[in-house]
Parts: C-alpha cells; structure tokens; sequence
C-alpha cells in the first residue's frame, strides 16, 4: 500500500463517518492539527498553542501532523519523564485517576455524545475504574541472595510505546495507557 492508497481511504473512512477532512496546504502538507487542544513542548515546557475552546477542534485528525511528529514529541517527553523520581510519576498517575474519577460523568457523555458508540453507563464506570489500573506501586525492587552471589531486580524505563488502536471506550483506554506509561517511566 503506498501513501496516496492509504490517504484516500482514510478519506473515505472519514467522509463515511461524516467528519470534514483538512486540506492540505499548497506544500502538501496538513496545517496544524492543534485546534482546541493546549500543546506543550516537551523540551521547554512552554505552551506552543493557547486555544481553550475545546469543542473547536471538531474535524482535526489529531495533534501532531504524522506518526514521526508524534514519535518525535513522545521521545523528548520521554527524556524528561525517565529522569523523574518514582514519587513525582506516582504524583502524575494520581492526578491522571483523579481527574477520571471526578470527570467520569461529564466525559462519559462528551465521548458517546462524539462517537456515537457504546452506552453511557459503561462510559462513566470504565473512566471511574482507572483507580484500579496498575501504576508505581507495581514497580517493587526484589533482590535475592543465596551462596553464589546477589540478584537484584528493578524496573527501568525502556523508551517510547508507540501504538495506534481502535477503541471503543477511548478516554478510559487513554486514561489507562498514560497511567501504565507515565508509572513505568
């Protein structure tokens, strides 16, 4: 499959699913894909789009304008994250689980009243159940010692996850991503 294969049936895709595509530009490239969505540059932390109005972002494909791009952002954002204390990523997935638990309500609505998939109960309990999902105090030391010597086991970040799924429930799959994710380093 070569790229212009790829490009019209994601368009076809999208037409099909009613949401308008951006053009791209004289270039041949997408504009900025940002609507809506505040981005931050993982290098500096300087906030590179201030747009607030969340509900403009309505027919972007996303934030960054290829899977290098996001790849790209994802391995700076890396850098900073795998030099953080176990504590200061524990602080980050709380954050990460309190907010699911005190949005479930509002963003459950906001994604069935988006996708048009899945029951709403269903929504809000899988964004209320991110509580559960596995973060820092999964990444225990373990050490054993014995008579030919010492093994020590520790968790260690390994690098950017790269991963493009369908879902169904996105914001709880999200939610719990970043939660595995933002623990492991």
């Amino acid at each position: 499959m070569n790229e212009t294969t790829i490009r019209t049936l994601v368009e076809e895709v999208l037409t099909e699913l009613g949401k308008s595509r951006v053009s791209p530009t004289a270039n041949g490239h997408r504009p900025s894909a940002n609507n809506g969505i505040p981005v931050m540059s993982a290098a500096n932390g300087h906030l590179k789009s201030q747009i607030s109005d969340f509900k403009s972002q309505s027919g972007s494909d996303g934030v960054f304008d290829s899977v290098d791009a996001a790849v790209a952002a994802a391995n700076e954002a890396f850098q900073q994250l795998c030099l953080k204390p176990i504590a200061d990523r524990a602080k980050l997935v709380q954050i990460v689980k309190d907010l699911c638990e005190q949005n479930a309500e509002v963003w459950g609505r906001a994604e069935l009243e988006e996708t048009k998939i899945g029951r709403l109960d269903h929504k809000i309990e899988k964004l209320k159940i991110i509580k559960l999902v596995p973060g820092t105090e999964y990444l225990k030391t373990d050490a054993w010692s014995g008579d030919g010597g010492i093994t020590l086991e520790e968790y260690a970040p390994f690098g950017v996850i790269g991963a493009i799924t369908p879902v169904t429930h996105s914001l709880p799959t999200l939610a719990g991503n970043v939660v595995n994710m933002v623990a492991a380093g």
